[in-house]
């Protein structure tokens, strides 16, 4: 016996399940970004520095990309919280936690525009009149690598929500509390 007040239903203490997808939905996608910005944050600096410096630098960072891509980000994120913790901080840690897995894809982007661009004829120019190296950085080359690193942080929005849901969905995530997608697809999942 279903009602027009209750498209989807109710859950089993009567709630509306249209608004808490809402809401869950709302949770999860503040999540995404804030962990995509985190990754883009860190990813196009080094990415950035990576590319321009080169040498050692650019090994250093690039092999440590290396590795962090080697470690899954739901490890990652059920290793990260104490279960005492959870209730407190469970969505700063799962957003640090999406973000920290997601930086090398954006260090890889950004170390490929850069090589492209530091070797373009305004930078050389810039190189010439003596503007310091942080500068050209930061007035040339970052706005010229901005556009592939966008278009990496659409897809990577896609994946933080989905990487959120899955640590949900396995009690790791959003506390049990807090509505989003994977804890409500953890408690429908019981009535399968």
């Amino acid at each position: 016996g279903g009602s027009s007040a209750y498209l989807l239903g109710t859950d089993n203490q009567g709630r509306d399940m249209l608004s808490t997808i809402l809401y869950g939905g709302r949770i999860s996608i503040l999540v995404g970004i804030a962990a995509v910005f985190l990754g883009m944050l860190l990813g196009v600096t080094l990415g950035v520095i990576s590319g321009y410096f080169g040498g050692l630098t650019d090994t250093i960072i690039m092999r440590i990309a290396d590795v962090q891509l080697t470690i899954p980000g739901i490890l990652i994120g059920r290793a990260a919280l104490p279960l005492e913790l959870r209730e407190e901080f469970a969505i700063y840690v799962v957003i640090v936690a999406i973000g920290l897995t997601d930086w090398p894809q954006f260090a890889r982007v950004a170390r490929g525009a850069t090589l492209v661009e530091a070797e373009k004829e305004y930078v050389q120019a810039a190189k010439l009149i003596g503007l310091p190296k942080f500068t050209i950085i930061l007035r040339h080359i970052l706005p010229n690598t901005l556009r592939p690193v966008l278009v990496i942080a659409t897809i990577g929005h896609a994946l933080a929500i989905i990487a959120e849901a899955t640590l949900s969905f396995l009690g790791q995530g959003i506390p049990p509390t807090t509505p989003s997608l994977g804890t409500l697809i953890r408690v429908g999942n019981e009535f399968l």
